[in-house]
């Protein structure tokens, strides 16, 4: 009993505060997160856009790069293959000398020569003729000479024996008027303007650009403040080239195999000569551009998070000083329907309602003011009161006590008062604990059903009146015949040892009626209200001497298996177990006759069992089982067996309460008794809490 738990709403209740506080928490974390989510997204959306306008400013800058090249090319082929028709095959050294020197030449060709078929130098425009230079090593020589086309030949980066300049040589074959070979006419362009101009165009210092060839071979390149350092390095084994020299043009994601430095950009190659331009932005540095953006969303998402988070913490705040509120308006209103309530319960004839709290105990109700009854007084008794002060949570007991010398049972339910912040697991345990006790006097319930138990004893022994004859006429004929044949041998002088053995059976059959005629005594007795423990066994064995003998004049076989691992004992008097046997006994044996009148020549049998259930929570339970073989209740009634007066018995043969007095006994002692079918007939199983006691001796087979 709580106060406000009557009125707690649904998903309100203190299990449910657990998991809702910890969902709000997710849900605060998970809001306070989102801006970090939105800024690292943001990065990554940024990131990309930056390194998808560097990727276009390199392809433009490629494409005008490009174009450059090829009308230089173009430009200075055209000067070549001008100069090479011009040639004729008459000239002298001098003649080519002299025209070489009068050429207009664009500004980056810093030299013009011309070779002979053999690779000697004939002349120049910067060395006369009789200058011996061998140039019959040079690619472009044994290119052009060793094949038929009159396409310009594009060099490697080579250093001029002229000049001493680092350039790139223009080639073309010089042909006479009969297609003849005349020699070759070269045009030196010096790589250090390329490189100038490439600085020049430059976005950054940062930006690459290269030229290189087919082959692989740098002739021009321009990295940060590196220059003409890599010109002339071999490429082409890495897998960058390899996959530009696949492709006419496109977007350039690497790690450079020259420096080591991974850059993005935009690669084009010339539709017309052997040659690619690679411009591309180290991706440091495309990415630190972002830098302050950045900052700025970091900065940003960061107030937006605590912001939120100052907001949700707020709003927590709020609702545990809203929910606090409610708490305590709940409170007041069920402690004001609790008054009420319990005043009304205590209102009521029989019932007592006490508030304890602490060592103090105070009535409830209109009875209050009267003078305190027996269960009053015991109720608030401080041996009551610390009985019950160890209680966990709502518990329903039956006591008895005694008062003036007469009994009283009284069946009370405690009920600790709990508040509502405590069950929210917030408030600090009280000094002294609070309850409610509702106690409910039984006594005159229990008197009346004691009464009903005895009745039903009274109508069994009024049903045994026939075998307890029949089993004391037995002792009483044993008894005559002894004493005669002792009066006899006492007339012909039979010796002393004789006579003792007939007195020594009187005796004995004597015992055996007075046996009968306590036991009958004992069962005939009215139960008292208080629970003693006793014997499975002897309960078991009562039954069969007050019942057995009759149903053996039935010719009805009767067996009782008992355990022989020790005495089991149940918390159960013994005269009101053997009531409750007496009375499932009685029912096999008459349905064994109704079925016999039925079946010619049926034998009947009973079978009774006892031993121990596996264990429950509480304890161990005593398991007894009466079995017969009469074929069983019809399952159309078997859910009304144990209702009172009921009975399928004729008129004046049953009056319908035995099974339902059994019933009851069973369940006020803590068990339950039930009924099923079996493959020959009715099998009733009682469940009583029992202990073990130490075995004192075997048990044997009752029959």
């Amino acid at each position: 009993m709580g106060r406000g738990s009557n009125d707690e709403p649904p998903g309100r209740g203190p299990g449910a505060q657990g998991p809702k506080r910890l969902f709000v928490w997710l849900v605060l974390a998970v809001v306070c997160c989102a801006p970090v989510a939105l800024a690292l997204a943001t990065f990554e959306l940024h990131r990309r856009h930056e390194e998808r306008t560097s990727v276009a400013g390199s392809q433009k800058l490629g494409y005008v790069l490009m174009s450059h090249l090829e009308r230089t090319v173009e430009a200075v082929d055209s000067f070549m293959l001008s100069f090479s028709n011009y040639v004729g095959e008459k000239w002298t050294p001098e003649d080519v000398y002299r025209e070489l020197r009068n050429a207009s030449l664009p500004p980056s060709v810093i030299q013009l020569a011309m070779v002979d078929t053999q690779g000697q130098l004939i002349a120049s425009n910067l060395s006369a003729p009789g200058n011996p230079v061998d140039m019959s090593d040079r690619d472009y020589f044994r290119t052009l000479l060793s094949g038929t086309g009159d396409e310009v030949f594009i060099s490697r980066p080579v250093r001029g024996r002229i000049s001493q300049t680092w350039t790139i040589q223009f080639s073309r074959v010089v042909r006479g008027s009969k297609g003849q070979t005349l020699g070759v006419l070269i045009a030196s362009y010096e790589i250090a303007d390329l490189v100038e101009f490439y600085s020049r165009l430059r976005m950054d210092r940062s930006m690459l650009v290269s030229l290189f060839g087919h082959d692989g071979v740098i002739r021009a390149r321009v990295a940060g403040d590196t220059t003409a350092s890599s010109v002339g390095l071999d490429i082409s084994e890495s897998p960058a080239f390899e996959m530009m020299r696949s492709l006419p043009e496109g977007e350039y994601r690497a790690l450079s195999a020259v420096d080591g430095v991974e850059r993005v950009g935009y690669f084009v190659a010339s539709k017309r000569f052997p040659l690619m331009i690679l411009v591309a932005a180290e991706t440091a540095y495309v990415r630190a551009q972002s830098r302050d953006f950045q900052i700025a969303t970091v900065s940003i998402s960061i107030g937006l998070g605590v912001a939120l988070l100052v907001l949700g913490i707020l709003v927590l705040r709020y609702n545990r000083l809203e929910q606090r509120l409610r708490a305590k308006e709940i409170q007041a209103n069920a402690r004001q329907r609790e008054a009420r309530f319990l005043r009304a319960f205590g209102n009521m004839p029989g019932v007592s309602v006490v508030h304890v709290s602490g060592d103090m105990a105070n009535p409830i109700g209109a009875h209050a003011n009267d003078p305190l009854s027996p269960v009053d007084e015991h109720v608030r008794s401080p041996q009551f009161l610390s009985h019950i002060s160890d209680a966990d949570g709502p518990a329903v007991n039956v006591e008895h006590f005694t008062k003036d010398g007469e009994e009283f049972e009284i069946q009370y339910v405690v009920a600790p008062i709990d508040d509502i912040s405590k069950a929210a697991g917030k408030a600090e345990p009280p000094e002294n604990r609070e309850f409610v006790v509702f106690a409910l006097d039984r006594t005159a319930a229990r008197t009346e059903e004691n009464n009903l138990y005895q009745m039903s004893k009274m109508a069994a022994l009024g049903e045994l009146v026939t075998g307890l004859a029949h089993e004391i006429n037995q002792p009483l004929g044993v008894i005559r015949l002894a004493a005669a044949n002792a009066l006899s041998g006492m007339k012909r002088g039979l010796p002393p040892d004789h006579l003792e053995e007939k007195l020594n059976r009187i005796v004995h059959q004597t015992g055996r009626m007075k046996a009968i005629v306590d036991h009958m005594r004992i069962f005939g007795r009215k139960s008292e209200l208080r629970r003693d423990p006793s014997l499975a066994s002897a309960a078991i064995e009562g039954a069969l001497q007050v019942v057995g003998a009759q149903i053996r004049l039935d010719d009805i076989s009767l067996n009782a298996e008992l355990p022989s691992y020790g005495n089991v004992r149940v918390l159960c008097r013994q005269e009101q177990l053997e009531q409750v046997l007496i009375n499932l006994l009685l029912n096999a044996r008459d349905a064994i006759r109704t079925r016999r009148a039925q079946e010619a020549g049926y034998r009947g049998a009973i079978e009774v069992t006892c031993g121990i259930e596996a264990e429950e929570r509480d304890g161990s339970m005593v398991k007894i089982v009466v079995r017969d073989n009469a074929g069983g209740v019809p399952e159309a009634i078997i859910g009304k067996v144990f209702q009172p007066f009921f009975t399928t018995k004729a008129a004046g043969q049953g009056t319908g309460l035995g099974l339902s007095v059994s019933f009851g006994i069973v369940r006020d002692h803590g068990g339950s008794l039930s009924v099923t079918n079996d493959a020959d007939g009715a099998v009733f199983t009682i469940l009583l809490p029992g202990m073990l006691t130490p075995a004192s001796s075997p048990l044997e087979k009752a029959g």
